[in-house]
């Protein structure tokens, strides 16, 4: 696996501007909605704006490998990765907010276990033959009647998704610090179905010592 050639510091005591492609971090907590006081009227009251992230992460060629296998073979590695993402987001305190076929929507109140979640898924599920690809996006969204979110993020990282080649991580609108074991690239605009062309744009990939623990130098770059 190729290490790209920027990457962010390690852990939470990284000094320094931002790394090319991420935002610097907030000085402070974005003004949280959830909390104000209520208002006279409406109990249900308006949607609330909340700074969420969102994976999208799909089996790359599962239509070809149903054709190719059959809908019994695919069943199975279909359930495979369902367990692996189940189990993975469990324990990195990841919300699985919908199954989309051969793939799967994430929601995380925090950047990090969505950006930790989505790598370690998609070394987990190279290293036993599935490959997947990824879209990731933190940002703002309408949280509307508690379990469905309204907003360009998720937009964005579903169209990511779309457009990643198996075994890359597309994302966009993260701050640093990322994970130390993840590296990140900018990219050029990149053009997106539904959207057109998009700015702010990175590659994220898992540095080499880690892919390697799963026999995947080159998993991810």
């Amino acid at each position: 696996m190729e290490t790209p050639r920027s990457a962010t510091g390690a852990g939470d005591d990284a000094v320094g501007g931002p790394a090319p492609g991420l935002a610097s971090p907030l000085a402070g907590p974005p003004q949280d909605e959830r909390i104000e006081a209520p208002q006279v009227g409406d109990p249900f009251g308006q949607p609330v704006a909340v700074q969420y992230s969102f994976a999208f992460i799909d089996i790359s060629g599962f239509t070809t490998y149903c054709e190719t296998q059959g809908e019994h073979a695919a069943i199975e590695l279909l359930s495979r990765f369902r367990f692996l993402t189940r189990s993975i987001s469990v324990r990195r305190g990841v919300r699985i907010a919908k199954w989309l076929g051969d793939g799967v929507m994430l929601v995380a109140v925090n950047q990090n276990p969505a950006v930790a979640t989505a790598a370690e898924l998609m070394l987990r599920c190279a290293a036993s033959g599935i490959e997947t690809h990824v879209g990731l996006v933190r940002g703002p969204v309408l949280l509307f009647e508690g379990d469905d979110y309204v907003g360009r993020p998720v937009n964005l990282a579903a169209r990511l998704c779309d457009v990643a080649e198996p075994c890359r991580m597309l994302a966009s609108g993260l701050v640093e610090p990322l994970p130390s074991w993840v590296t990140v690239d900018p990219l050029d605009e990149v053009d997106l179905p539904g959207i057109g062309p998009t700015t702010g744009v990175v590659s994220l990939a898992v540095v080499d010592e880690v892919a390697r623990r799963f026999g995947l130098a080159d998993a991810a770059a």
